[in-house]
């Protein structure tokens, strides 16, 4: 059974992918066998690993030979992503895990739930910045709305400039600084968490997708695809 933590920035996936086809896609990559080695086709390059980073936009195929894997996607525009290229990939298209940064990362799974799980895989390999003193209350303003409110429709970004008191520039500006990722960016992943959380509440593809905004479920599933390269129809089975 396919395990799925849907977050702002990342998707977090537990599975046992056997042979997914060569896709390319927005999001960069961290893939971790819990058991055994992963079989990864990355472009030209073939390369047996435990653990491994691809960046964005490479042709890649990559699955557990057996047990299952936990795969990271990150959004590209977001500080995870950053951070994941300025320790592990650089300038490359991809890079091999340690085999004791693996190790403990499977530990980490096994010994705590997916939830907790998730900011202790991030902890551990170094992708989480470091803390700060506090966002900005315009920004925690905007993301409180963000919070409560049922859509994300079409009028959002005006409303969210009233909230902050801000223009449209200074607002995604000072977001971007704050949160990591561009407003523009976040809207979109939340609109599709609101689509998943409204697929979970009443099991309907078409009544979550219009609920959370988008104008039908193949936009939802259209987006998914775009920016993590997993159909909306995977999420939902998850």
């Amino acid at each position: 059974m396919t395990e799925l933590i849907f977050e702002y920035d990342h998707l977090l996936i537990h599975s046992g992918y056997r042979t997914p086809e060569v896709h390319s896609h927005l999001a960069s990559h961290l893939m971790v066998a819990l058991e055994g080695s992963l079989k990864c086709n990355i472009g030209e390059d073939i390369a047996g690993a435990s653990g491994v980073c691809i960046a964005s936009d490479v042709p890649h195929t990559v699955y557990a030979e057996t047990g299952d894997m936990l795969l990271y996607l990150f959004d590209t525009t977001c500080t995870l992503s950053d951070r994941l290229y300025e320790k592990y990939l650089h300038e490359n298209r991809f890079c091999v895990l340690d085999s004791t940064l693996v190790n403990e990362l499977r530990e980490i799974w096994r010994s705590n739930n997916a939830a907790e799980a998730d900011m202790k895989l991030l902890e551990r390999c170094g992708l989480l910045r470091p803390g700060s003193s506090g966002k900005d209350e315009r920004i925690t303003a905007v993301l409180d709305y963000l919070q409560n409110t049922d859509t994300v429709s079409d009028d959002i970004m005006d409303r969210l400039c009233s909230t902050a008191c801000l223009s449209q520039s200074r607002l995604s500006h000072l977001f971007r600084e704050q949160v990591g990722i561009s407003l523009h960016r976040y809207l979109a992943l939340d609109k599709m968490k609101k689509g998943y959380i409204y697929y979970r509440k009443y099991g309907n593809i078409t009544d979550a997708a219009m609920r959370a905004g988008f104008d039908s479920p193949s936009h939802f599933a259209a987006t998914c695809k775009r920016m993590f390269g997993i159909s909306g129809t995977e999420i939902m089975k998850s």
